[in-house]
């Protein structure tokens, strides 16, 4: 795709971007819960470590996805103006800070796995598992870190495609690899968790090559290297951080605010860790949904405001709002209604397939704060609004979303339903919030390119 080309801002050209996105997330998102998924065969004890040490692994993803989110911004934007040299400078900056970014923590984790768990009140007889999973995963936090990078450069580009095959195959892959990792094949021995960090961390490094690869082969136009940043851009690096830091910022609060109420949940039993496991699975699903859409959206918007369009940036946030919200409120409401079934799938506990039920019942209304608040926020980045999600959402993610679900979950024992009426309470005050702040029309007069 030349840097001239414009992404298609119609409702069907929306879709015809989405639904890639969408299906590579899901895929994505199997990388992690096929562990969960077939490790619910090897033993429950296994599903609840892992299910901890993932929730620590979304954490620091997340700072990868500082950098990759403001490159897919910056890169769409300097690709609405038509300025290739600053495009080719977004490229390096991001692969470095992501690289050191990655080493830098994996270091970390690796020293101090077992301190990490013990602050998040793991039970013991899930602690070495957890440890397990988590080194060999941190390990190849280099390879993903890389790996999302390039991946946000193609997706800049709409190659959306490409990335939905690349994960498609990598999943495959490490089903495969799971499957004799896990439960062992002939001299193999059976790994159970630790099985299944090794499985998922080969095929994210087989990923990481094939995305860059890709990214090369299909944007002939890009260069990257030292000799980019000869002189040194300091003024495209500062514009990287003041994007990506507090776009990163709000994403970062509201995993850090989830991971603060797992330990609530590590609280009330190993089977409501378990059926919060579950839960966070299906829901991640539909937020899939809606990602893809926003990302979608991202991309385009800041396409148009590159190009200073910004009554077509507006009218396509309209769309968006339109034609996903419903949906994936829908979606929801059908995992809701077959919830009993669903959860009889992973677990034969009758306590998990009950508590699923009630707690999918309080995911229909919670959907439809967080599906305004994703289209919402990412268009509020795309468009220069950067600093006011990430106060929003830090005020309301711990005040509302912590405070309210210890009250709810802990004080007055209405354990994971009273935390997730209070996580549906903080999706819809953000959503409001967001509404008022998009129609104000301030981010009109933000900084972009």
């Amino acid at each position: 795709m030349g840097m001239t080309t414009m992404p298609n801002a119609s409702a069907k050209g929306l879709l015809k971007l989405s639904w890639p996105i969408f299906i590579e997330l899901i895929l994505q998102l199997l990388v992690g819960n096929m562990d969960q998924v077939q490790l619910s065969h090897f033993n429950s004890t296994a599903v609840a470590a892992v299910g901890n040490a993932n929730t620590i692994i979304t954490v620091v993803l997340l700072t990868f996805n500082v950098t990759s989110l403001a490159a897919m911004i910056l890169v769409s934007q300097y690709r609405g103006a038509n300025d290739l040299n600053s495009t080719n400078q977004i490229y390096t900056l991001s692969l470095l800070v992501n690289a050191g970014l990655s080493i830098f923590l994996a270091v970390v984790l690796l020293v101090f796995a077992q301190p990490i768990f013990s602050l998040m009140q793991v039970p013991a007889e899930l602690m070495q598992e957890a440890c397990d999973y988590l080194r060999i995963t941190a390990v190849a936090l280099p390879f993903q870190a890389i790996m999302l990078t390039f991946s946000a450069f193609l997706r800049a580009g709409a190659h959306m495609k490409v990335i939905m095959l690349i994960t498609g195959f990598i999943n495959v892959c490490n089903i495969i690899g799971n499957a004799v990792l896990i439960n062992g094949l002939g001299p193999l021995p059976r790994l159970g968790a630790a099985g299944a960090a090794l499985s998922s961390s080969i095929f994210r490094a087989v990923g990481m090559l094939l995305m860059g690869w890709m990214f090369f082969r299909f944007t002939q136009e890009a260069r990257v290297g030292f000799s980019m940043l000869r002189p040194f851009p300091k003024q495209l690096l500062r514009r990287l951080l003041e994007i990506g830091l507090p776009s990163g910022g709000e994403s970062l609060s509201y995993n850090l605010s989830q991971t603060s109420c797992l330990i609530f949940v590590n609280m009330m039993g190993t089977y409501v860790v378990t059926t919060r496991m579950y839960t966070v699975m299906f829901a991640n699903c539909i937020y899939m949904l809606i990602s893809a859409a926003s990302q979608a959206g991202q991309i385009v918007v800041g396409y148009l405001v590159g190009a200073r369009d910004l009554d077509g940036a507006s009218q396509c946030n309209s769309r968006l709002l339109k034609l996903f919200c419903p949906i994936t409120v829908g979606v929801a409401a059908a995992l809701w209604v077959i919830a009993g079934p669903l959860y009889g799938v992973f677990s034969a506990d009758e306590r998990v397939i009950a508590l699923g039920a009630q707690v999918m019942a309080v995911e229909v209304f919670l959907e439809i704060g967080r599906s305004f608040n994703i289209v919402l926020v990412r268009n509020l980045q795309a468009v220069g609004d950067v600093k006011f999600p990430v106060i929003v959402g830090i005020f309301s993610q711990w005040v509302i979303g912590v405070g309210v679900g210890y009250l709810l979950g802990v004080v007055l024992n209405w354990g994971l339903v009273g935390l997730w009426i209070a996580f549906a309470l903080d999706e819809n005050f953000r959503a409001a919030i967001f509404v008022l702040r998009w129609k104000s029309g301030k981010w009109r007069s933000m900084k972009t390119v």
